[in-house]
């Protein structure tokens, strides 16, 4: 069998992004040595290991005709680059004051790449202030994707691959462009991205946590990745306005990047007129109003942190995939658990940080529903589902629902494959849920701050993979293993 694969430009890419990485590691390197930690010599060769072998794959097509990379080879990229950023990424968490092992150090870059905030490490105040800004800053990264940094920041990727590339890794049903050109499309929402981040930073130095913590937990609350500084969680800080501030900014991060750039550039009227935000807002609203009815019946105390604060701070980060947590999903009662299951596994809107099936999704599963419902009543009218006034193709429809059913099977699986290992088939299902939506939250075996670190290795590396296939949707990790992919 024959392919046409062009393997010299998938190197020369992979290798100018792992330069790319190698720069970004410069910053948890110098976070180190303003501390005055010894973790910079990890990060050091990490930096030059990622450096050494990115200049060889750049060198290795540096003789050769240039060519343009087609889709074929994007969705390549696409996949690959997530698992090579984590060889070289995870390097610092190996060679620290308080190192992991090979497993652990993959598992717990994966898990910040991917905005999962799924935790190796048992005691995150041992860790030095470099590792735990490389901690941060990998979701931060990871929480736009690291193909769509990419295309900012690499001018081959205008044509219809960038595009194809985009909507490989872009999460929900639709994605459409800014700008003409893909590169302007990614500069746009990065830029909001910084913004958002800036101010986050601001508000939350300004209140109980230092500049450190503000940045790292920013990073967290934006990038929708859920890991902290404090073993306690974001419980340390004993603060209604810091639950406040990162309720605004998970709710802000779950909502359409896009659609927040035009809000500010063209029309907040549109903005708040859309279907989908509407959709989840409601969602939100609902999901608090059952949380306060479960809590009443089970007699809570009717303070305003019980009916008020950590409801609404539990829901919105459960459902934008953060993964932060105050009293830990134990805490509210089985209703509550079921309830946070479905927020994860639903998620918040497309071409947002969050992970899970995207808002966008249900709602036209709900749709499409409602007008089966219809057709057994009236089956000679055609009946159409619609976003924002505008009709879904069928096929749209029909690859929404096969993207829905095999979500729900790779959970199926997952969980099955996770109970053989005598875990309970709740806790199956709630740590497969969270790593598959890119969630991080901790139930049972895993414990309320989501620390994974007592799993058996197997277990460990199939989370991984789970994180992995979450991350990017599915189809595109899975179009790999089809051989009509490979042929010509």
């Amino acid at each position: 069998m024959k392919t046409s694969v062009n393997v010299s430009s998938i190197v020369r890419i992979l290798g100018r992004l792992v330069l790319i990485e190698a720069l970004l590691m410069l910053l948890p390197l110098a976070v180190c040595l303003i501390y005055g930690e010894s973790d910079w010599r990890g990060f050091a060769v990490a930096v030059g290991s990622a450096a050494l072998a990115g200049g060889l794959a750049e060198l290795s097509g540096r003789h050769r005709p240039a060519t343009s990379v087609r889709s074929r080879e994007g969705f390549i990229i696409t996949a690959l680059v997530w698992v090579v950023f984590g060889l070289f990424g995870m390097i610092p968490f190996m060679l620290s004051a308080v190192p992991l092992g090979f497993t652990d150090a993959m598992f717990e870059v994966i898990s910040g790449f991917t905005t999962t905030g799924a935790s190796m490490i048992a005691d995150v105040e041992a860790q030095s202030h470099g590792i735990l800004f490389w901690r941060a800053f990998t979701q931060w990264i990871g929480g736009l994707g690291i193909i769509f940094f990419m295309l900012a920041v690499l001018p081959e990727f205008n044509k219809a691959t960038g595009i194809s590339m985009f909507n490989a890794e872009a999460t929900g049903i639709t994605h459409g462009k800014l700008h003409p050109r893909i590169r302007q499309t990614a500069l746009s929402i990065w830029g909001v991205y910084a913004s958002l981040t800036v101010v986050s930073i601001l508000l939350l130095w300004a209140g109980p946590m230092n500049l450190f913590d503000s940045v790292c937990q920013t990073f967290a609350a934006i990038a929708t990745g859920g890991f902290t500084t404090r073993n306690e969680g974001i419980a340390y800080w004993h603060s209604d306005y810091a639950l406040g501030v990162l309720t605004v900014v998970m709710f802000v991060a779950g909502l359409n990047f896009m659609m927040l750039y035009s809000a500010w550039r063209k029309n907040i009227r549109e903005f708040l007129c859309n279907d989908v935000l509407k959709v989840f807002t409601g969602v939100v609203v609902v999901a608090y109003l059952l949380f306060l009815g479960a809590a009443l019946l089970r007699g809570e105390p009717l303070t305003a942190d019980n009916l008020l604060f950590y409801p609404l701070f539990h829901i919105v980060s459960a459902v934008t995939s953060t993964g932060f947590s105050i009293t830990g999903s134990e805490g509210w009662g089985p209703f509550a658990l079921f309830l946070t299951m479905l927020l994860m596994t639903c998620g918040a809107c497309s071409g947002s940080t969050s992970g899970g099936i995207k808002i966008d999704r249900v709602s036209v599963m709900w749709r499409n529903f409602v007008n089966e419902i219809k057709k057994t009543v009236f089956p000679k009218r055609t009946y159409v589902v619609s976003i924002n006034g505008s009709a879904l193709q069928s096929s749209l429809v029909s690859r929404i629902s096969a993207f829905v059913s095999l979500y729900v099977l790779t959970i199926v699986v997952a969980s099955a494959v996770v109970t053989v290992f005598g875990y309970s088939l709740t806790d199956s299902l709630f740590m497969v849920i969270s790593c598959i939506g890119c969630n991080g939250l901790g139930y049972g075996a895993t414990g309320v701050e989501g620390a994974f670190y007592a799993l058996p290795g197997i277990v460990k590396w199939m989370l991984v993979w789970v994180m992995l296939v979450g991350r990017l949707e599915l189809f595109t990790f899975l179009v790999l293993f089809l051989p009509s992919f490979w042929r010509r």
